[in-house]
């Protein structure tokens, strides 16, 4: 699987997080539009530019997308990319320690999945093709219109006009732009416009803008220092280069539209502001003066200049001529951005991880012949502020159990019991571990194993492993780190490569943490590489790489897991399990033996032995 299979479902993501903002800030905008400044109104959009940004935001129980959970389009792309066609719960985990085992799936099963992954990863891969074109069609437009652009700005020489750079002098300590900027005359476009990439260029454009005076010449250079001060020209880079990956959203440019028709009043609101509302008037004219003389939107989207769009500039006057100090309320404005941020800046713990998919298939709900699964647990997995007061610890399942248990674990963060006391059934569903917690502590407790699975359902099938992990209030930010997830940082061959040498005699997959002892390569089948004889799997001294070793075969794809629904043994140090990954790869075919430096064909042996062709 290449990376940019694994990129695209985040891209899917975060593109529909983002229409989820937008259209939540539309709705801001039009009820507090009284409350808001059009600086505020402005800074609203750069929201959606941080959602786009950050398709992994920090994960929080109320994120909008904790309820919402807007992955549709990720999980899609995420079976996809499974052949099982299902992400795993993250709480899933076990406690037992298996080093390999088999698949957990028959003959037939694994292989009407493996022709049920080629299809749905031919279907991703069309997706991606697509996406990957149309962005490459339009960064090779944005590439050839700025290339022009900058050719032809290559014949424009700096303006000499004394009075002009004094001017231009006097506003840039009025707005406080130090910022290095050169005025450069031109006739390449109709209005002034800022353009660069670090090393700014003033666009002035002589034959307009000597029509106007030295008042109305001061209003153009206070704005567009403005826009300077503001970023906006390298906000308009950014905005291009989220248009070349959110191609496909209308709602993405439509909220670009408005960004740019919003920051154009932001500028108008700080040149107004700078100026203490004196000369709204004048300043109203000098737009009004540039539209008569042919003002035109920048003609390149890296431009940014006082006349981006014509159609807003009825809303502009009436904005200038209305203007007020302090018209806004910044302590409102500034508790519906901090909201909005909170709400959808960040992921819900339902959110699905993309880059990593289940090893095996969902059971059909309301099968007796499925094993019975936890709906809830007390404390919550996770949880980090929980009471130690707390007497017991609860899971519950999705159907009847019978009357065994498997409460798993030991040592330091197995929790204690108060004497005397045992585990028991409240209901047919849920069971109850009596505990004795202690403050700032981490604690673990496995809900059956993969040796103990007395937690049965009323038909005697036994749920799959899970695990209860939590600290209590008070717990230190060694005791939380130890609630996190191991994660796969390398894999050696990577996954999904496609061209991996038949003689490597080991497989090495590394984490980003000290894990346990045990393992869990998971698979079968003649797709799941084999072991040479007399020798297994082991770890690395520092406990982060675990090698397989192999025997493998040229031109051979292979599939394999790092764990799975039911067996969950690579987990870290503290006994939280990885995720779900699978591993694949495709050996490329036998290099054709050579003798003194030429191939030695079919046809050549034939010819050698007078034998006829075939």
């Amino acid at each position: 699987m290449s990376r940019l299979e694994l990129t695209f479902p985040w891209v899917l993501q975060s593109s529909w997080q983002a229409a989820v903002l937008i259209v939540l800030i539309l709705g801001v905008q039009r009820i507090f539009r009284r409350q808001l400044g059009a600086r505020w109104r402005a800074g609203l959009w750069l929201l959606v530019m941080i959602r786009l940004l950050l398709p992994s935001g920090p994960t929080t129980s109320w994120s909008l997308f904790h309820y919402l959970q807007p992955d549709t389009a990720a999980a899609w792309a995420t079976r996809m990319i499974s052949p099982g066609g299902r992400v795993e719960p993250r709480d899933s985990s076990t406690t037992a320690d298996v080093a390999t085992v088999p698949s957990e799936a028959g003959p037939s099963k694994a292989a009407s999945a493996a022709v049920q992954a080629r299809s749905n990863r031919d279907v991703l891969r069309w997706a991606l093709g697509l996406w990957l074109l149309v962005a490459f069609a339009l960064a090779a437009r944005l590439g050839w219109q700025n290339g022009r652009l900058m050719w032809r700005l290559r014949k424009c020489r700096p303006v000499s006009d004394a009075d002009l750079l004094a001017l231009l002098a006097d506003c840039r300590q009025r707005v406080g732009v130090r910022t290095a900027l050169r005025l450069m005359e031109t006739d390449l476009v109709r209005s002034p416009a800022l353009y660069g990439l670090g090393r700014w260029w003033l666009l002035w454009p002589t034959q307009v803008m000597a029509k106007l005076g030295r008042e109305q010449q001061r209003y153009v250079l206070l704005h567009e220092l403005a826009h300077l001060r503001r970023w906006d020209p390298w906000n308009n880079w950014l905005l291009s280069l989220l248009c070349l990956i959110h191609w496909f959203n209308p709602l993405v440019w439509y909220a670009f539209r408005r960004l740019r028709r919003d920051r154009e009043l932001a500028c108008d609101e700080l040149v107004l502001t700078l100026t203490q509302g004196e000369g709204k008037d004048a300043y109203g004219q000098t737009i009004i003066r540039l539209l008569e003389l042919g003002m035109d939107g920048a003609n390149c989207p890296a431009l940014t200049g006082i006349a981006e769009n014509r159609e807003n500039l009825e809303r502009r006057i009436s904005m200038i001529a209305q203007f007020r100090l302090h018209a806004s309320q910044p302590l409102v404005a500034a508790l519906l951005v901090a909201g909005l941020a909170f709400l959808t800046l960040t992921n819900g713990p339902a959110n699905v991880r993309a880059a990593q998919g289940a090893a095996d298939t969902t059971p059909k709900a309301g099968d007796a012949s499925a094993p019975p699964r936890v709906v809830a647990t007390s404390p919550k997995v996770g949880a980090t502020d929980v009471d130690p007061a707390l007497t017991e610890i609860t899971v519950t399942f999705d159907r009847d159990m019978g009357e065994g248990f498997s409460w798993t674990g030991g040592g330091a963060n197995y929790p204690a019991s108060p004497e005397g006391a045992k585990p028991s059934w409240r209901d047919k569903r849920t069971c109850v571990l009596p505990v004795r917690l202690v403050a700032g502590h981490f604690y673990r407790v496995g809900v059956n194993s993969t040796s103990f699975q007395n937690f049965k359902s009323a038909e005697g099938v036994p749920a799959q492993p899970s695990v209860i992990f939590f600290t209590t209030r008070g717990a230190s930010g060694d005791a939380k780190g130890k609630m996190a997830k191991p994660q796969l940082v390398e894999c050696q061959p990577p996954i999904g490569a496609q061209d991996v040498d038949p003689g490597l005699t080991e497989l090495r997959v590394t984490f980003n943490i000290p894990m346990g002892g045990g393992m869990s390569w998971t698979g079968g089948g003649p797709e799941y590489p084999q072991t040479p004889e007399g020798k297994r799997a082991s770890w690395t001294a520092d406990r982060k790489t675990c090698v397989l070793p192999v025997q493998l075969e040229p031109n051979h794809s292979y599939r394999l897991g790092l764990n799975s629904r039911s067996y969950k043994n690579f987990q870290s140090a503290d006994g939280v399990p990885l995720d779900p990954v699978v591993y694949t790869f495709k050996t490329k075919g036998r290099e054709p033996q050579t003798g003194r430096g030429r191939v030695v064909s079919h046809e050549r042996l034939r010819s050698l032995f007078a034998l006829p062709p075939p």
